[in-house]
C-alpha cells in the first residue's frame, strides 16, 4: 500500500511522491530523488533530515520520540511546532494527501 504526499523542495518547488507503507518519511524523500543530507543515515542523531508537515496533517505523523524533540531543540532557530525527522516519521495512511516542506541548508 502506498500513499501520495507533496513535497516543497529546498527551492519551493512543489513536487509529488510516493510513500510506500515499509518506508519512513526519510526513506520516501530519498527513493523519490529528493536530496535529503540526513548525516547520521536515518538514526535520530544529527536532525539533517529536518522537515515540516502542514498543519491539516501534522497530527497524524504521530508522536515525536524523546531522542527526537531533544534534536528539535538543537535546531531550534528554524524548527517549529510542525517539526519532524524524516527519519522518525513513520508511513500513515493520514498523511495521505500532506504537504511535506524541506528545510533550505540541512
Amino acid at each position: 500500500m502506498s500513499i501520495n504526499i507533496n513535497v516543497v523542495n529546498e527551492s519551493g518547488e512543489t513536487r509529488g511522491a510516493t510513500w510506500e507503507e515499509d518506508q519512513t518519511l526519510l526513506d520516501a524523500l530519498l527513493a523519490n530523488q529528493f536530496p535529503v543530507l540526513a548525516t547520521c543515515g536515518g538514526n535520530a542523531s544529527c536532525a539533517t533530515c529536518h522537515a515540516y508537515i502542514d498543519p491539516e496533517h501534522f497530527e497524524a505523523s504521530g508522536e515525536r520520540t524523546e531522542a527526537e524533540e531533544d534534536l528539535l531543540d538543537m535546531v531550534d532557530d528554524v524548527a517549529n511546532e510542525y517539526s519532524r525527522l524524516s527519519c522518525q516519521t513513520e508511513y500513515a495512511e493520514g498523511l495521505d494527501g500532506a504537504t511535506v516542506t524541506l528545510k533550505p541548508g540541512m
